[in-house]
């Protein structure tokens, strides 16, 4: 699997290194009225470049789950020791960093009441999605086994529209003209990340090399709307709508759709130009993408309070040098935490 999809460690890598990005770069992005202008919009362009981190996370995931015939016990063994004993030890473990440095007060029926109201900690939310997204899988392989070209894409259409197109309208008419016109159809099995699960299964088999020029355009379109769109936006209304920046917004589900693309027909010409060590690198920083991502939190807390005696953040300076850097830190760090991790036979299966 890992030579067959080379393109899939890249987009891991990417995605993950996206998703610190976004995290990091929240500091500044949030806070509109309170840093200077140039700092905002030097982070609303890394934050736009970043976007789309999470639904090419999801397409990856259908894009290798949904192609494969298993049996349904076959099929839940596999999901619960990537995703459930992860789930479990993490809530856990964040549970007790909130305690021990910011609640202490915080009991068990609490910790319970979070644990299962998805409160735990900001980044753990995924593990929710993926898990409800593991639990379809069965019914959505029948869709992708049994049904016609035209049955995906009606389906991705609906997704896109109800899940997508349909909110964003919303939101603008709210931000700009206040009618009051709401879309009240409940179409509930095209809501959220479902569309995004299912195109990464599209893409696998449809994208093509001569689709890689056009998906490159689309992908600077799809940037630049959301890079010039929230800040006109921010300016216009003085705050920080995230409009654009929403994971199901038109913008970044093209964004997603067209970089999935690229990465998928240029991996190959890629692979063929990287060293052995170099590669090397791409498949262990992409075997580690998960539990990077579920730890680097840990390292942004440690570094935006001083726990190791440095304070590092996007704020200590320029975003356009303290948010790459912090970044690149705190995605090193993780990645070294999780290598450590792998390391012992206890953990390993944590990350």
């Amino acid at each position: 699997m890992k030579e067959k999809y080379f393109w899939v460690d890249v987009l891991r890598v990417f995605a993950i290194a996206a998703v610190v990005i976004v995290h990091v770069s929240a500091d500044i992005i949030t806070e509109w009225s309170a840093v200077p202008r140039s700092c905002w919009w030097i982070a609303n362009f890394y934050d736009s470049l970043a976007r789309g981190a999470v639904p090419l996370f999801v397409m990856v995931r259908g894009a290798l789950l949904l192609p494969k015939a298993e049996s349904y016990r076959d099929f839940f063994v596999k999901r619960f020791q990537r995703i459930v004993i992860p789930f479990i030890v993490w809530t856990v473990f964040y549970l007790l960093w909130q305690k021990y440095f910011y609640e202490p007060q915080m009991g068990l029926a609490e910790a319970l009441r979070r644990a299962a109201n998805g409160e735990v900690h900001f980044h753990l939310w995924f593990l929710y999605l993926i898990t409800g997204l593991y639990l379809i899988t069965p019914l959505l392989r029948i869709l992708t086994m049994q049904g016609t070209r035209r049955d995906l894409f009606y389906f991705l259409g609906l997704c896109f529209f109800v899940a997508s197109l349909v909110p964003c309208l919303e939101r603008m008419d709210a931000l700009f003209f206040h009618t009051g016109i709401r879309f009240k159809i409940p179409i509930e099995m095209a809501q959220g990340f479902i569309g995004y699960f299912l195109l990464g299964f599209v893409l696998l088999r449809e994208s093509k090399p001569s689709w890689a020029a056009r998906s490159g355009i689309t992908w600077l379109a799809a940037f630049l709307v959301c890079f010039l769109g929230s800040g006109l936006i921010a300016l216009r209304f003085n705050q920080f709508p995230a409009l654009f920046y929403d994971n199901a917004a038109p913008n970044v589900a093209l964004y997603a759709a067209s970089f999935f693309i690229i990465a998928k027909e240029a991996s190959p010409w890629i692979e063929a130009h990287l060293n052995a060590g170099t590669k090397g690198l791409v498949l262990s920083l992409s075997s580690a993408s998960f539990g990077i991502y579920l730890i680097h939190p840990v390292f942004i807390d440690i570094f935006n309070h001083g726990r190791l005696g440095l304070v590092l953040n996007a704020t200590i300076g320029h975003s356009a040098w303290s948010i790459p850097v912090t970044s690149i830190v705190i995605y090193v760090c993780s990645f070294l935490a999780v290598l450590g991790i792998q390391k012992i036979p206890l953990l390993k299966k944590t990350v």
